[in-house]
């Protein structure tokens, strides 16, 4: 975690304290100010792990503030910088692994949001999105379809085909086609997708990735196993370069090339990228992430795969609960 933005979290913190407790008899203008003070903050990316120690802070003084707010009839729509402020907390809450409260969070905001904005401001289909994002971690892949649909479709009219944002959604809606195993239809999507990323967005443009990383899904999905290591391979080397290998989407896409390398029988290989990406996963999100510990179970099936049941087992007995 960045020492500076721990700081300054924590001044916010006080500060909102300070505000809702001298509210001098007008409980909403103390709100409001709290509010601003907020949506002021720069915590970072949301899918950083570095950021994640402010954003764990910073969702527990949301979460408080929110029923302030709700209680004093202050808006949450406003300002901008608040509503950017709430979409990065749920991202984060999904990076994190904690979709249970991104999802409650996600439909108390969707609620206030479409009351006092409307169903179809840009703002709102943002945070159906990520109440969608928040099924989908959760595995409630049909509610997650729908509201993905819905979101797809939204933009679509608003914004066009080829706009950043609707290509954003149809990449999602196609990671979840291949997470419900609709791999013919995912198939279908993620196509279509890369095809439009490819002409409208730069080939490393994450979205791009994104939908080409789908793609390799619904490949390895319908058994074509070489194909989509090459597809996957070849994210990885642009995701390398762009983000870095510790960037967490890099490692996502290594553990890919991983999966897909043991089922070609590649066992060599694939325990080399698993080995590494165990360390890594450690270090930067802790044992209890569930990429660490689906790379520690693959490390083992590697080595069982290579007829080394010592080394397997001496894993196996120290992974801890």
């Amino acid at each position: 975690m960045t020492t500076s933005g721990i700081k300054a979290t924590r001044r916010a913190h006080a500060d909102v304290v300070a505000l809702i407790r001298a509210d001098r008899g007008d409980p909403a203008q103390a709100c409001r100010a709290a509010r601003d003070r907020l949506a002021a903050l720069a915590p970072g990316e949301p899918e950083d792990p570095a950021t994640w120690e402010s954003y764990r802070l910073l969702t527990s003084d949301v979460q408080t503030l929110l029923g302030y707010l709700r209680e004093a009839g202050v808006p949450i729509s406003t300002p901008s910088a608040f509503r950017t402020l709430l979409i990065r907390i749920l991202c984060y809450l999904y990076a994190a692994e904690n979709a249970s409260l991104g999802k409650i969070l996600a439909t108390e905001i969707l609620q206030a949001w479409t009351a006092e904005l409307g169903k179809s401001h840009p703002s709102t289909i943002d945070v159906t999105e990520r109440l969608a994002a928040c099924h989908h971690g959760l595995s409630e892949l049909q509610q997650a379809r729908t509201l993905l649909e819905t979101v797809l479709r939204a933009r679509t009219e608003a914004r066009g085909a080829e706009d950043p944002a609707t290509l954003l959604a149809a990449a999602n809606l196609g990671a979840c086609l291949n997470a419900a195993g609709d791999f013919h239809d995912a198939l279908r999507q993620n196509e279509g997708t890369v095809r439009r990323c490819d002409l409208a967005l730069s080939k490393d443009h994450e979205t791009t990735l994104l939908a080409t990383e789908n793609l390799a899904g619904s490949l390895y999905g319908l058994d074509d196993h070489r194909l989509s290591l090459a597809v996957f391979r070849d994210v990885l080397q642009r995701r390398t370069v762009k983000d870095g290998a510790d960037s967490l989407t890099t490692m996502y896409t290594a553990k890919n090339v991983a999966e897909v390398l043991h089922k070609l029988g590649d066992y060599e290989e694939a325990l080399a990228i698993d080995k590494e990406l165990l360390s890594r996963f450690e270090r930067l999100v802790g044992k209890r992430h569930s990429a660490t510990g689906s790379t520690r179970r693959r490390l083992i099936r590697d080595l069982r795969a290579l007829g080394r049941a010592e080394e397997a087992d001496a894993i196996e007995g120290n992974s801890g609960p």
